[in-house]
């Protein structure tokens, strides 16, 4: 029984309930069992409503949309030229990003719009952008084989960085073998610069310890400050004599983290989804033609897109109530590495100027239409080794 029908039927059975005398109690009684049985109400509820008619639901007025849909659809395409980010990421890098992609002329946006571009909340934002989100299909365990050489001669770092000068950098590897780790695939090296973000990445075929140090001689080399030390895993790729002589002889720092505690390299192990996972995914690479593709790929479209137009978040603080022993963090408003780089005062003024320059030169869409032109190639190749 719908519901109208239920308010007609109560509607025609309240005449007739209140045309009872008050001494028919068993006539009540009767009708009352009868709409019980009809409707399938509680007896009690039933009653009030043959006493008294519900009360007429009162249709609130509708609230006009605040933003147009121009403005929607405008979030959604520099949510899309961000690469789909996070909502808390997006919204305070909506002005810069909206008045870069109208000076390179792939944008325009009236007036108003623009004005409520720069006012738009984080949770309209979120509202607008939560449909969305990639998923990947093949996992794998780690990769990690334990070097022991030189264990006890590198020191152990965990705990929170105290570092805030650019130049102190996480590194490790992400493997490409697809579900299995039989025979030579590449592997990408990933450096991440703690107090920016900034982060370099390089193919390399296979991870022994030769290959390990030209891949961070290519990052370092990339880096747009000096680069002071370098904070590993466990792995044998990076615990060997090849990189302690690298170390010593670039003057660096070279530290490493304790055995199978992750957290310990938290910033480049965030890196490891961000720009390596969600850029290439799981499959198998082990030719020649990918790693030169890849290596491409790194070294010029996609370092500029990830530092310049990506933002990212740091932790401010973390509270801890002490009653129920619960964890809140409160973060940094996002920024992208490149950002950070020019509002921090370690960085000279030749180096902003440089910085500078090269952030004029780029259009982040058209990056982004070359990175994924040169991944196209790349997913050909999986279908040649498929066939």
């Amino acid at each position: 029984m719908s519901r109208l029908s239920r308010q007609e039927y109560l509607g025609v059975m309240r005449k007739k309930y209140k045309r009872l005398k008050k001494h028919q109690k068993k006539e009540h009684s009767q009708l009352l069992s009868d709409v019980v049985d009809i409707t399938g109400y509680h007896r009690t509820y039933a009653s009030v409503l043959l006493r008294s008619p519900p009360p007429k639901r009162t249709i609130r007025k509708q609230r006009s949309a605040r933003y147009s849909t121009e403005t929607k659809q405008t979030v959604l395409l520099l949510w899309h030229a961000a690469s789909d980010i996070c909502a808390e990421r997006l919204q305070p890098f909506i002005p810069e990003l909206l008045a870069k992609l109208v000076t390179c002329g792939e944008l325009t946006v009236a007036p108003e719009t623009e004005s409520q571009l720069k006012h738009i909340s984080l949770a309209t934002v979120k509202r607008i952008v939560s449909h969305e989100k990639r998923r990947s299909i093949i996992r794998i365990g780690g990769t990690t084989k334990p070097g022991s050489l030189l264990k006890r001669q590198i020191s152990v770092r965990y705990g929170r960085w105290d570092e805030t000068k650019p130049g102190w950098c996480e590194t490790d590897t992400v493997a490409h073998c697809g579900e299995t780790l039989v025979g030579t695939f590449i592997y990408s090296l990933n450096l991440t610069d703690v107090a920016t973000s900034w982060s370099e990445q390089v193919a390399l075929m296979g991870k022994g310890e030769r290959a390990a140090v030209t891949g961070i001689e290519d990052a370092r080399k990339r880096l747009p400050f000096k680069l002071l030390g370098i904070d590993s895993d466990n792995g044998s790729e990076f615990i060997n004599w090849h990189m302690a002589r690298y170390a010593k002889k670039n003057k660096l720092t070279f530290t490493r983290s304790r055995p199978y505690r992750k957290n310990d390299q938290a910033h480049v192990e965030q890196k490891n989804w961000t720009a390596i996972r969600q850029l290439v995914g799981y499959q198998r690479m082990d030719t020649v033609a990918q790693l030169d593709l890849l290596n491409d790929l790194y070294a010029n479209e996609w370092r500029l897109y990830l530092n310049f137009f990506q933002p990212t978040m740091k932790v401010k603080e973390t509270i801890k109530d002490q009653a129920t022993g619960k964890k809140t963090k409160r973060y940094y408003q996002a920024q992208t590495p490149y950002q950070r780089l020019m509002s921090h005062k370690g960085v000279s003024d030749e180096q902003k100027a440089m910085l500078q320059s090269q952030y004029d030169s780029l259009n982040p869409l058209q990056l982004q239409r070359e990175i994924q032109r040169k991944l196209h190639k790349l997913e050909k190749t999986f279908s040649k080794i498929v066939k």
